[in-house]
């Protein structure tokens, strides 16, 4: 059959056009003040200079061009840009404001890596200090996270029941899922598992979901509680809050014995400007120990981070917790190429493989104009049979959503027009909504 069109930059339907138009710019703006603040070095002011010639050509909407030998052989991953930039300009010369979305997003922030590899500048990170901030003011979700596993560590490693497992499993999972947008009034306080077994706690999770429109997860729990192995990967989404979300996730299934090791895939480079690096996951755990840090916490609830952050080091330091990273995810691709790259091989070893994130999902889905009751397995392509077991977790922040029963995508349209917003179909992008998709991969 032949595959929807990507969405386009020039699209004034597609949440492609207030992006580009918004957020590129402040996001390269961005990248220039925090080099200007940086103290000098060789190559700060030529570094200084292609970001403004960056910004410009994108403010005149050049033509985008290939990588040069140059930087192909710095970063040898940028000869698939211009394999794909060579396809897509069979279709219509690629510019920067008109050109396919997902790939001039990818492209760009390749394009501002190789700036600082060229100058020798490798272990920068121009999105450090805003990732930084914006973990610091997660204090109060931090807090309640930290007193919410404090309050449950004590009991995990008891229980033996499915039902129980399966509950909390539920529970930890929506908690990832949300990040920090995540609704924490159950998570404060002492909480035992009888209150998340109790009328009220199911309550307060019916409520959590009536804005997730597709959830798989039960399928994903059948799936993975009959595997006899015991390997959960997660491909990481944002630092900060949202992998602090995700490493109490991963307590949570190393302390049940539901998981024997869980697998962190970062980004090797900076990358949408808050993916998960490396580096980010020892910075977090930095940053948990550090008194002047997180001041609230450490003078209210010293024992609850401490705990969080031990517990999280003992696990990184027996290897059950790895943090491992692949150039593949920092690639253009879709995920429906993953058969083809060495990545492939290593998760094949994984029982339950869990995407984080709306970009994770373009990519699991080709960020095509899907129609959006196409079935997830359709929208997945050569990954649906590939024997990996994908489960996806996604607040909707862009236009591709697929999976949805008839009618609940023009009722939405309806109902985020009700709400005071002009283009209706923006619904899929607001962050308001979610799905949990899941396909086994057989």
């Amino acid at each position: 059959m032949s595959l929807p069109l990507p969405y386009y930059n020039d699209d004034p339907k597609s949440f492609a056009y207030p992006t580009i138009h918004k957020r590129w710019p402040t996001i390269i703006q961005d990248a220039i003040k925090d080099v200007e603040s940086a103290s000098e070095k060789p190559g700060k002011s030529e570094i200084l200079s292609r970001l403004n010639n960056l910004l410009t050509a994108f403010k005149n909407d050049e033509v985008v061009r290939e990588f040069t030998d140059t930087e192909v052989k710095l970063v040898p991953e940028l000869a698939y840009y211009n394999t794909s930039l060579e396809e897509c300009n069979k279709v219509k010369k690629v510019t920067w404001q008109t050109g396919p979305w997902l790939y001039l997003e990818c492209y760009l922030y390749q394009f501002i890596n190789v700036i600082f590899v060229e100058f020798k500048w490798q272990n920068y990170d121009v999105f450090q200090n805003l990732k930084t901030q914006t973990f610091k003011s997660s204090e109060f979700g931090v807090l309640e996270l930290c007193k919410r596993y404090q309050s449950l560590s004590k009991q995990l490693e008891s229980v033996k029941d499915q039902e129980t497992l399966e509950l909390l499993f539920n529970e930890f999972i929506d908690i990832s899922l949300w990040g920090n947008a995540t609704d924490l009034s159950l998570l404060a306080g002492n909480i035992t598992l009888e209150d998340i077994k109790s009328v009220q706690g199911a309550e307060v999770r019916k409520k959590n979901e009536e804005n997730i429109l597709i959830n798989d997860l039960s399928k994903a729990w059948k799936h993975y509680s009959s595997q006899s192995g015991k390997r959960i990967d997660i491909v990481l989404d944002n630092s900060g809050f949202e992998l602090f979300a995700d490493l109490i996730l991963s307590l949570f299934l190393l302390d049940t014995k539901l998981a024997e090791s869980v697998h962190l895939h970062c980004k090797e480079i900076p990358w949408f400007v808050s993916d998960t690096m490396p580096k980010d996951f020892q910075d977090l755990l930095n940053q948990l120990q550090d008194p002047s840090f997180y001041p609230n916490i450490h003078k209210d609830e010293p024992e609850a981070i401490k705990l969080v952050h031990d517990e999280i080091e003992n696990y990184f330091k027996s290897g059950k917790i790895v943090i491992t990273h692949d150039p593949f995810w920092t690639l253009d691709y879709n995920y429906w190429s993953i058969p083809r790259f060495p990545v492939y091989k290593e998760l094949l070893k994984s029982n339950l493989i869990i995407f984080k994130g709306d970009l994770n999902y373009r990519k699991l889905t080709g960020d095509l104009q899907w129609d959006k009751t196409t079935p997830f397995k359709t929208a997945l392509q050569e990954l649906a049979t590939s024997k990996l077991p994908v489960l996806s977790l996604r607040t909707c922040k862009a236009d591709v959503v697929v999976g949805l029963p008839q009618g609940v995508n023009e009722k939405l349209i309806e109902q985020y027009k009700n709400m005071g917003n002009e283009i209706g179909e923006f619904w899929s992008s607001s962050g308001k909504w979610a799905v949990i998709s899941f396909n086994q991969g057989i």
